[in-house]
């Protein structure tokens, strides 16, 4: 979120919704909630590499030959060095910082080649972390790091015909996710110390300066090092066999890295339907039924379909719609597919702080986020708990009358290590002050990959 993938999603479960008889409760009779969100992203009209070399200089463009990861506080940035490499120095663990004795790094970016990642996931075995890399290198006077992407990345973007993703960052906006402090922090009494300024400036302490992260096609990479693509294909194949390469000063050689970025303002929607009470007194007060519609966004080419995280859901509240179109309960029920819960929970936040109708009526959230996974005859709840011991024992007496499921609360405590309390969309009810679980099933290995897939 936000993407016309997203678009497409939302108004087919409104179509759905629609077909199953809930009404829609939105102005002017839409089942769209949409949530404003400004979308910055780096421009490719803005943002180049410019290699110079040998009395003669090339330039290399986003997103088909590089990208970074690095953000300025202002935006736009722009850096130029020379040029080292780092050979393998930089993927031993530690740091090899002997194999870097007579080189100056001064001033210059270094490019290193990128290691095969491990089947499975998590980090190349022996090699040096990412902190204790920069750390060396900032000491040494490097101004940052280019990367030649690895040669699994390489060759599935070449056999998709891709380029590098066009990485956005989001600021959504009329919305408030900022916890609020626990305790206010009290105000310095008149010339007491610690008032005025704060920080790195009040201190006296300049600010670290910035160190550039720089990812590298192969055909850059290899222009960048002065060789050919079987010579670097080489040195490729020395690294994954963990044959030292020495690092060496490119002289002669220096980058010019401008990276340029492009704002627009969008909508991402919450679909928002209900069904109106049976119970004249009752009708004005409401049950809302949450589960978000968004996931992962394509990278690299990799899709991630979120079938359990978190169409489950999505599929789930369309059935109870359904049912309940048969035997109307008293309340009024509120349903809403949340946009952007990937994003930090926004959706959700956003139907609180935007609601459609008084949110002092609202007198609990059920939440379904990830239900089709591990055991069939077992459900964990998160929040049922924290302010109402009423609603927790209601939903007990409820699963014990009916459903006999075994109830966990393993993952209710704010405290517990994964944090699921704050992690998805009843949290922010509960931060209102509305009673809100979270029905859940666990995670599996399939979480946030790939393989989150339809099971037959």
């Amino acid at each position: 979120a936000p993407s016309v993938e997203l678009d497409i999603a939302a108004k087919y479960i409104a179509l759905e919704a629609e077909r199953i008889g809930l009404k829609p409760l939105m102005p002017g009779g839409s089942y769209y909630q949409d949530v404003p969100v400004e979308v910055t992203s780096m421009s490719p009209a803005k943002s180049y590499l410019r290699l110079v070399a040998g009395g003669s200089e090339v330039k290399f463009y986003f997103p088909q030959a590089f990208t970074t990861s690095y953000r300025a506080a202002g935006g736009e940035w722009a850096a130029a060095g020379g040029l080292a490499f780092a050979g393998t120095a930089l993927n031993a663990a530690p740091v090899d910082e002997k194999a870097f004795e007579g080189i100056d790094l001064r001033g210059k970016f270094v490019v290193m080649l990128e290691a095969p990642r491990p089947a499975g996931g998590g980090g190349q075995p022996g090699m040096a972390a990412a902190a204790q890399r920069t750390q060396f290198l900032r000491t040494r006077g490097a101004i940052g790091t280019i990367t030649i992407i690895g040669t699994e990345r390489e060759a599935n973007l070449a056999k998709a015909n891709l380029w590098f993703d066009v990485a956005e960052r989001y600021r959504w906006l009329d919305v408030d996710t900022a916890n609020p402090p626990a305790v206010p922090a009290a105000k310095p009494a008149a010339g007491a110390a610690g008032g005025g300024q704060r920080g790195a400036a009040a201190s006296g302490i300049a600010p670290p300066a910035p160190f550039y992260t720089v990812d590298v096609r192969h055909e850059t990479g290899a222009k960048l090092l002065g060789v050919d693509g079987d010579e670097l294909g080489r040195m490729f194949a020395a690294l994954e066999k963990g044959q030292p390469l020495r690092p060496m000063d490119l002289t002669g050689q220096s980058v010019e890295v401008a990276v340029g970025f492009d704002k627009r303002r969008t909508t991402s929607p919450n679909v928002v339907a209900w069904l109106p009470g049976s119970d004249p007194k009752l009708k004005d007060e409401y049950i809302t039924i949450s589960g978000h519609h968004d996931h992962l966004s394509p990278r690299e080419g990799r899709i991630y379909p979120g079938a359990d995280d978190n169409m489950s859901a999505c599929v789930a509240m369309l059935a109870i719609g359904k049912a309940l179109m048969v035997e109307r309960p008293k309340r009024s029920v509120i349903f809403v597919w949340n946009t952007a819960e990937e994003r930090g929970l926004i959706g959700s936040y956003y139907f609180v702080q935007h609601c459609p109708v008084p949110v002092e009526r609202i007198s609990a959230n059920l939440n379904l986020d990830m239900i089709t996974r591990n055991d069939p005859n077992s459900l964990y709840l998160i929040g049922s708990n924290k302010l109402s011991s009423e609603f927790d024992k209601s939903i007990n007496a409820m699963n014990d009358r009916y459903i006999r499921m075994k109830m966990d609360y393993k993952y209710e405590d704010p405290g517990e290590p994964n944090r699921f309390f704050f992690r998805s969309d009843q949290y922010p009810y509960i931060r209102y002050g509305i009673p809100g679980v979270w029905f859940f099933c666990g995670t599996t290995p399939d979480y946030h990959t790939e393989r989150d897939v339809e099971e037959l």
